[in-house]
């Protein structure tokens, strides 16, 4: 018999991805029971991650994170694999796809929206796309946010695109003959024959089918999500849907003991009391503003994003203390410097009286002892 506490007390997860560097083919699908290793395994591939871009990703490694990397792994290594990430603003949709396509070997696409981006541009990244996962045959992960959805028309697209693999006019004539040609030796290795144009495109767009992994990362706050949900049912009937839920204690407070381990705390127990104090002030606030809902029917969010800008005031606040205690120390220095100056230029000038005190003094010492000599004498005789 298997105790109940098996599946509530740890999360039941698998995974391919336990021993690094062995090719994806040959990667075996296991149950993962070691946490530990799994945290520690997970920041080696962080770390290894970072290597290879310009600006370092921090991430907490909480249980609630660690669920949702093995997903989003799990997901798009499956052919046709494609995730809807539904979960406010600031819960690591974005960071934790980057490093789950990492840990799969996938290259990871983003758009990124600039002056006049429009959608001939969004076209034009998915040729790119369509390129990279239906000519070059690599794994790729398109990732998507709600905020890069400036038309509704993109959704259209991806809905397309996850129902079916493709976009009516997408490619012009010359652009579909470089298709063709590009994918006729491919197509012949599937038994498909050179002259069957259809064939080889329909080889093209199987391709994209299985290569191209959508991450969709939507927030379910306000209309447009369920506007969207309805007009586009791809989103739901193609994507496998992962709900990122409000952090937990444990996580909030592991986020703060690792922001505050970049500052010296002078100790262990004052760095842990301001992490239960940064906790509770957040999952005050929550409480704050159900009771809030519920008496005004307005809503007041409260993401992960505010809690860390929480973290950062408080980052914030202990630079600035310690600037000014820096500042007093220094303005310190240069009055004692100012003054020991003066007192220097003081003695400078007085040196000369005191030279002639000296010189005096000194006299006045040899008269005293003539005169103590004589009174010698005196007495004596």
């Amino acid at each position: 018999n298997i105790e109940a506490e098996t599946f509530t007390k740890h999360p039941i997860l698998f995974g391919d991805f336990l021993r690094p560097g062995i090719p994806r083919s040959e990667r075996l699908y296991e149950e993962i029971n070691d946490m530990d290793k799994l945290k520690s395994l997970l920041m080696d591939y962080l770390d290894d991650y970072n290597m290879t871009m310009s600006k370092d990703v921090k991430l907490v490694f909480f249980v609630d994170a660690i669920e949702h990397v093995c997903r989003i792994a799990r997901i798009i290594r499956q052919d046709r694999g494609n995730a809807l990430l539904v979960g406010v603003g600031g819960t690591g949709k974005q960071s934790l796809t980057r490093l789950a396509a990492h840990i799969n070997d996938y290259q990871c696409y983003q758009i990124e929206l600039c002056r006049g981006y429009d959608y001939v541009s969004f076209h034009e990244d998915l040729k790119k796309l369509y390129h990279i996962a239906g000519i070059d045959n690599k794994p790729t992960v398109f990732l998507i946010t709600d905020n890069q959805i400036i038309i509704e028309e993109f959704l259209e697209d991806i809905n397309n695109i996850l129902n079916s693999g493709e976009i009516t006019n997408l490619f012009d004539n010359d652009e579909y003959e470089h298709i063709i040609n590009d994918c006729r030796i491919a197509a012949k290795e599937y038994g498909i024959i050179e002259g069957n144009r259809n064939g080889i495109y329909e080889f093209f767009i199987n391709r994209i089918k299985n290569n191209l992994h959508i991450v969709l990362c939507m927030s379910p706050i306000g209309i447009n999500f369920r506007i969207r949900c309805r007009m586009f049912p791809s989103l739901i009937n193609c994507c496998i849907i992962d709900w990122f839920i409000e952090w937990p204690k444990e996580a909030l407070y592991n986020v703060a003991m690792y922001t505050f381990s970049q500052e010296d705390f002078g100790s262990n127990e004052l760095k842990e009391s301001i992490s239960k104090l940064s906790t509770d002030i957040h999952l005050s606030v929550s409480e704050a503003a159900v009771r809030f809902y519920n008496e005004l029917k307005r809503h007041y969010y409260t993401t992960p994003t505010s809690y860390l800008e929480l973290l950062g005031l408080y980052m914030t606040i202990e630079l600035t203390d310690g600037r000014d205690k820096f500042r007093n120390g220094l303005n310190k220095i240069l009055e004692t410097n100012d003054l020991i100056a003066k007192m220097e230029t003081e003695l400078t000038a007085l040196r000369p009286t005191l030279e002639a005190k000296q010189r005096d003094t000194e006299k006045l010492m040899i008269k005293l002892s003539e005169d103590q000599e004589q009174v010698i004498y005196y007495i004596q005789y």
